[in-house]
């Protein structure tokens, strides 16, 4: 029999989630958007309707954060008036008080429909599925022949337990060996924008890129590394004179490294990266070469255990527990900026190949991913795949485009075709 689950009245927030609702601000909260640019235009009544088939099926991304007295924790919401024709920038701040709707956002415009979840719901992996199955769903009630058995989760079914897990804490243990410390990383600093967020998508062919990282001995998350590190380098004069390092900040999903089939979040962070310092003068092929094996080196199962271990116990310790949530608010803000914003250049989430089944996959032009404006970071890179095509996506609340042009020329010397694309033309745009 297969191991099902009645939702609750309330759930505890995850321990990655902890941090945010005290350390966002009235512009941010973390949102991060996946999308699908469909072959025909979004019919607004079917995705409400698909929306509403999927809820008791996902129910842990249908809640709205509440206060406790020393927690926050998530509460269930019925109101599915969410879906809205989009008219604003891309991830803007989502009330996750809200008492009456849920803190998730679904949005359309003509062939596109996408979902932004803040990251106190989930992380991108879990997110992904989700949205993958109210694709499915819609598709269904649009007349579309998806196959049952398609690999989807069935909207009719009831949730699985293991979904609504919080693994870090199912895999926690107590662990004598702490992570190895991590310096201070040098911050891009261009203009920032109040209520703004600028969008460059660029969509490579698969069958360009692969055998370039290939060639060199890399993985695409190697070699994206080493090229956005280098764009950092080459664009802009104070990251080659820094004597600290310039760092990405890689997102790496645990479901690979522990039985998890958590929706909510289950990912840590490595701070990768090389110091300008080293070498008199670095070149492309320096950087992609520093860049060999780290990933793999950091991502062990021993060193993310490491880090959950950290990560879950100083949540767990009861000091931090019984403390009045006011005062808990104001240390995991200041932890957060600390141990998380200073140490890295920019964040890098790449969330592999979509892999959308038959069925699925021939009413799909393309697909979308974008991280939301950081407490502190200027740009954000974002990445996801499906059987043809990269697609890589800057953000930030900047005019400024001297990374992103960097990255994308990069490429485009590597032989690469290169479409790129903006949802906001500036003056200064010519990547």
């Amino acid at each position: 029999m297969p191991d099902t689950y009645q939702a609750p009245s309330w759930f505890p927030l995850d321990v990655a989630a902890t941090i945010y609702p005290s350390a966002r601000t009235r512009n941010w909260n973390y949102t991060f958007r996946i999308g699908f640019l469909l072959k025909e235009d979004v019919h607004p009544g079917l995705l409400r309707e698909a929306l509403g088939d999927i809820q008791k099926r996902f129910p842990s991304f249908f809640v709205a954060v509440r206060h406790g007295l020393f927690w926050y924790y998530l509460q269930p919401m019925d109101n599915l008036d969410i879906v809205k024709r989009e008219r604003e920038y891309p991830c803007r701040s989502v009330n996750l008080f809200s008492p009456t709707a849920p803190a998730l956002r679904v949005l359309y415009d003509r062939r596109r429909f996408c979902v932004e979840v803040p990251h106190c719901v989930s992380d991108g992996g879990g997110a992904l599925t989700m949205a993958k199955a109210l694709l499915a769903r819609y598709l269904q009630l649009a007349g579309k022949e998806v196959p049952a058995d398609c690999g989807l989760p069935d909207a009719s079914a009831r949730p699985q337990a293991g979904e609504l897990t919080d693994s870090y804490r199912e895999f926690y243990t107590k662990c004598s060996e702490k992570p190895a410390p991590d310096s201070a990383a040098w911050q891009y600093r261009p203009p920032r924008v109040l209520n703004y967020l600028k969008a460059v998508r660029g969509t490579i062919p698969l069958e360009d890129i692969l055998p370039a990282a290939k060639a060199r001995g890399l993985t695409l998350t190697d070699y994206l590394m080493g090229v956005y590190l280098y764009a950092f380098y080459a664009a802009v004069p104070g990251a080659r004179r820094s004597v600290r390092p310039i760092k990405v900040s890689v997102a790496i999903s645990l479901r690979n490294l522990y039985p998890s089939d958590s929706l909510r979040n289950f990912s840590l962070y490595a701070n990768l990266g090389f110091s300008p310092r080293a070498k008199e003068r670095f070149t492309f092929e320096n950087v992609l070469e520093a860049m060999k094996g780290k990933l793999d080196e950091a991502k062990t199962q021993g060193n993310m255990h490491k880090l959950l271990c950290q990560h879950t116990g100083m949540i767990t310790n009861p000091l931090v527990r019984l403390a009045p949530n006011f005062l808990k608010r104001q240390i995991l803000r200041i932890g957060y900026v600390i141990a998380g914003e200073t140490k890295q250049t920019s964040p890098l989430s790449n969330l592999g190949r979509a892999a959308l089944p038959a069925g699925v996959a021939e009413h799909v032009d393309s697909i979308e991913c974008i991280l939301g404006g950081s407490m502190q970071k200027h740009i954000n890179c974002m990445t996801i795949s499906d059987d043809r095509f990269l697609y890589v996506t800057f953000s930030g609340d900047t005019k400024k485009t001297d990374v992103q042009r960097e990255f994308f020329r990069l490429l485009v010397r590597e032989g690469m075709r290169v479409r790129v694309e903006s949802n906001i033309r500036d003056e200064e745009d010519d990547v």
